[in-house]
């Protein structure tokens, strides 16, 4: 029978519809997920706007288009709606930032995380389709708002078609009408303008408020700009007025078609932060506000702008960053988000980040900002500990790298080799932290190209941080199933890390080990055999025997010995393995319970099911308590004690749990994942040892094809299918005979 990878993660879990969207205890109130902006000072109402997203009431599906120009308020409106739900008590209230795919990738996570759907290593796209699917079949009361939709065909995977919730997608783009209903957000009226103006300032002179809201076109977000300075500098509006007409934004702040504003918007943001950052202060509230526009529009987590201290990039404590940000906020160049409950989340408005950015291009100092984005973000990693560990705040990081990146462009850096150097870091950084979260390849990947594409020519095919960034995008290959490009480049890196670093450095013996795992998984045992037993010799005399990676080195020789029917020697090695593990790391490691796992799987090649099942079965219990129910190395137990059961035919008990890893499997992974395809195959060897024919036929035929599809006509697991749906059409005809 097909035997499970001990180093790959199996998906496992319930294959029954759960159709109530809130697992376990009913939460009590509502469940918030996602940074929901504060209600601005002067807020203007727009009723008849209010009402339109009102209009369907709850219990009735709806999907409403929310669009209109930068800054005419899109997202307040969408954050009043929201608020007001709150307030209703309504079931579900989620805020989700859509600007980008990892944005809405990783708002969904949240949601799932706050509803209690979230698994480790399930990859989020998945995720995403099962909150879909919950809504349609339970959404009543439920609101979901994508904000900043740019790319609408991004979101439609995961709108419901059907059901009872509701969703409210603002976007500038206006084929986000085809989502929904549409609400036109547009200026400010004369009387709104006025409203807003005399609420903010104070005064009451219709005549000054009028002429100066012609002048900023009625947007909301630059009449803010004018009533925050207006009110700090008590001046009056003819005042207000000579000076924005001095301003001259337009000499390096273009409009683009993709990011329209109206005149005098980009001057009010201007005069506003000079308003702000007087001499003496601008080192804070001026260095405060550079960060934040480098960084993700979805909001930057005060906590991460605490860590400033200690890297010397504000020289302050948290009081003072908090003082600062408030003055910020008052003069509407920054709003406070939801964020997390532990780390509340600042913002600015895109169109108020953009001027930034080039004002401080314009200045020359987009490099001395973006260093100090950079320290941050690698005190944010330091900080951080294991990604796995900490999910949302792992995602949250990456979505910051990669916002820097975006914002500043290779080009900027260039110059500067220190500066370029740390950038790539944080990029190297969110690569490997997205390969170890195990739940976006495809993100993963398409981080990973680029960033080597960016290491080589800017450091060279040889520099150990292009090499490290190659090993990463390999193993994101492999992760993906993608065996056939993560071979190669496998091979190019440990050739490369053996002439630039010479054989013993620890990256050359990882790339050999990695090298070494995907000959295994590619069938190519002979190959993965020697390269692992010269991989543990060298980290035996590198190392030492009880240094961890010596030990893992030994656990996966065992586990190929086992795979290349050498059980023999498989046994003892494992259990040398186990017995340093229990010695140096403690009984619960993790690292301890994969040895477990691995000996019972020896056991099992050398038919000691006697002490393979109970060693299982005992990880299986472990893994539950210290990884939690639905970790990957949990559910590779419950997939292999299913393995156990069979051999020892206790069929009864082995195909519930090959069942419901398949389904996990398929909703999860994909019906073409290379895990898939092994558990479908797994659960129809079992079928026909039940004598199940008919039913191991239908699934050997799909794993055949799915196979050949994704792993070639001549991989080893197609052809063990192959011949496994040979035998069972024979015993079939044997039987009809």
């Amino acid at each position: 029978m097909t035997q499970v990878n001990d180093s790959k993660g199996v998906q496992a879990g319930s294959g029954n519809v759960q159709i109530n969207l809130f697992v376990g205890e009913q939460p009590r109130g509502p469940v918030v997920a996602g940074s929901i902006p504060q209600a601005p000072p002067a807020f203007q109402p727009r009723e008849d706007l209010m009402a339109q997203l009102r209009a369907a009431g709850p219990g009735v599906a709806v999907v409403r288009a929310v669009t209109g120009l930068r800054g005419v308020g899109k997202t307040q409106l969408a954050a009043a709606y929201a608020r007001e739900c709150i307030d209703a008590g309504w079931r579900l209230v989620a805020w989700i930032n859509a600007e980008d795919i990892p944005g809405i990738l990783s708002g969904l996570a949240l949601v799932a995380e706050r509803i209690g759907i979230d698994r480790p290593g399930t990859v989020l796209e998945t995720i995403g389709a099962e909150i879909r699917n919950r809504l349609e079949a339970d959404g009543d009361h439920c609101l979901v708002v994508y904000d900043n939709v740019t790319d609408p065909d991004a979101i439609r995977p995961y709108v419901p078609a059907a059901g009872k919730s509701q969703v409210v997608v603002t976007s500038t783009n206006a084929s986000a009408l085809a989502l929904g209903k549409p609400t036109a957000v547009g200026v400010f009226t004369e009387q709104e303008s006025f409203d807003f103006l005399a609420q903010r300032t104070g005064l009451s002179d219709r005549t000054g408020a009028a002429a100066l809201a012609d002048e900023l076109g009625h947007l909301p977000l630059a009449l803010a700009q004018a009533a925050a300075v207006i009110r700090a500098q008590h001046l009056t509006y003819p005042v207000y007025q000579e000076r924005l007409g001095s301003k001259s934004a337009g000499d390096y702040l273009k409009p683009t078609k993709e990011d329209p504003y109206p005149r005098g918007a980009a001057e009010a943001i201007l005069l506003s932060i000079e308003a702000t950052t007087p001499a003496g202060e601008a080192d804070l509230c001026g260095g405060l506000l550079g960060v934040i526009a480098l960084l993700s529009p979805d909001g930057v987590p005060r906590d991460l702008l605490y860590l400033g201290e200690s890297q010397d990039v504000f020289d302050v404590g948290p009081e003072a960053i908090d003082e600062a940000l408030a003055r910020l906020s008052g003069a509407s160049l920054l709003t406070y988000g939801g964020g997390d409950e532990s780390s509340p989340s600042v913002t600015a408005h895109r169109l108020v980040m953009r001027v930034v950015r080039e004002r401080h291009a314009r200045d020359g100092t987009l490099t001395v900002i973006a260093a100090k984005a950079i320290a941050l973000l690698a005190a944010g990693a330091s900080s951080l500990g294991e990604p796995w560990q900490h999910r949302s705040a792992a995602r949250n990081l990456v979505a910051q790298v990669i916002a820097l990146t975006d914002h500043v462009a290779v080009g900027d850096a260039a110059d500067d080799e220190t500066l370029a150097g740390a950038l790539l870091d944080r990029r190297r950084w969110a690569s490997r932290c997205l390969y170890e979260l195990r739940d976006s390849a495809a993100q993963a990947i398409g981080l990973g190209v680029p960033l080597v594409t960016d290491c080589s020519r800017m450091l060279g095919e040889d520099h150990p941080g292009t090499l490290t960034s190659r090993n990463i995008l390999a193993l994101c290959y492999l992760d993906a199933g993608r065996v056939g490009e993560a071979i190669p480049l496998f091979e190019r890196t440990l050739a490369d890390r053996v002439r630039v670093l010479g054989g013993d450095h620890p990256d050359t013996l990882r790339s050999m080990s990695n090298l070494a795992a995907v000959y295994r998984d590619a069938g190519r045992l002979g190959e993965a055999i020697s390269l692992y037993e010269r991989t543990l010799a060298d980290r035996v005399r590198v190392f030492g025997e009880d240094h961890p990676d010596t030990l893992t080195s030994q656990s996966n020789l065992a586990a190929v010995y086992r795979d290349a029917g050498r059980a023999g020697e498989a046994i003892p090695l494992q259990e040398r393995t186990l017995a340093s593990r229990v010695r140096v790391l403690g009984d619960d490691h993790p690292d301890t319970l994969r040895s477990r796992n691995n000996l019972a799987s020896a056991y099992q090649a050398a038919g000691r099911l006697g002490e393979a099942i109970p060693l299982y079965e005992r990880t299986l219990a472990s893994r539950v308590q210290v990884l939690g129910d639905d970790h990957p190395e949990t559910l590779t137990s419950r997939n292999n004690l299913a393995s156990g059961y069979q051999a020892a035919g206790r069929l009864d008990e082995a195909i519930p749990l090959f069942e419901r890893t398949l389904a996990d499997r398929v909703r999860m992974l994909g019906d073409l994942h290379p895990d898939t395809l092994v558990s479908r195959n797994s659960l129809a060897l079992a079928y026909q040892d039940a004598g199940r024919l008919v039913e191991a036929i239908a699934l050997l035929e799909e794993a055949v094809v799915g196979f050949e599809q994704v792993l070639g006509a001549r991989h080893p697991n197609t052809m063990t299918a192959r011949n496994s749906l040979a035998r069972a059409r024979a015993q079939a005809g044997q039987q009809s005979g």
